[in-house]
């Protein structure tokens, strides 16, 4: 919820929202901008089962699951250590901390939870065109902010298939890969998108283990 990282620091984030680029031609800002607006407006239902390889610079890499949920306006992200629900039309959200019990709620959430990131300001945008993923032709797009370089695979239907980040420094180290493993058109539960369900997981166990193309 992609997510691994981004929730991690979920509390600390800015309330603002200023995503334009300090620079990029005005032809990749309409059509990432559009890409992006594709992830946050969807309305379609979904369930996606993700894939995580993750390296902070210095520590040992941590591979694990996570699954976004999307019905309507409503989704929702699990990983091992965070629950989240948001109103993406609303633009309200809630964080639940499975490590400290932390609980936050703002519209900072929902703009973590729904779709890409547009908690930090762009530094640049880049369109990288059509590929082929196992789920079928998606976009490839690639955004810059003052911490790291992500690039993101988005289907028609808005939904990220594939996310990795890399440091944006001189260095460029691989930080976060992030791979759907299961994307369905059907929910575990009609009842997952309110805060009450946060103290519920709903993704099965077959969607915590790693796939065997990575074992």
């Amino acid at each position: 919820m992609q997510r691994v990282l981004q929730f991690a620091a979920i509390a600390t984030l800015s309330l603002g929202l200023d995503t334009t680029p300090v620079s990029a031609d005005q032809e990749a800002i309409a059509t990432v901008g559009a890409i992006i607006a594709r992830t946050k407006l969807t309305r379609e239902t979904y369930a996606a089962y993700y894939w995580n390889s993750i390296q902070h610079p210095g520590q040992q890499i941590v591979e694990e699951w996570s699954a976004e949920f999307n019905s309507g306006s409503l989704h929702r992200v699990e990983t091992p250590r965070d629950r989240v629900v948001a109103d993406c039309a609303a633009q309200t959200g809630t964080y639940l901390s499975l490590i400290s019990g932390e609980v936050v709620t703002g519209p900072q959430v929902a703009r973590v939870a729904c779709g890409i990131n547009t908690n930090h300001q762009f530094l640049a945008v880049e369109t990288l065109g059509r590929v082929e993923t196992d789920f079928g032709v998606a976009d490839r797009v690639r955004v810059s902010d003052a911490e790291n370089v992500r690039t993101y695979d988005i289907s028609e239907a808005g939904i990220i298939l594939r996310t990795s980040f890399e440091t944006n420094d001189a260095r460029h180290l691989a930080v976060l890969n992030m791979k759907a493993i299961n994307v369905t058109h059907s929910l575990p539960s009609p009842d997952m998108f309110d805060t009450a369900s946060l103290q519920t997981s709903f993704v099965s166990d077959r969607f915590r283990t790693a796939p065997k193309s990575v074992q």
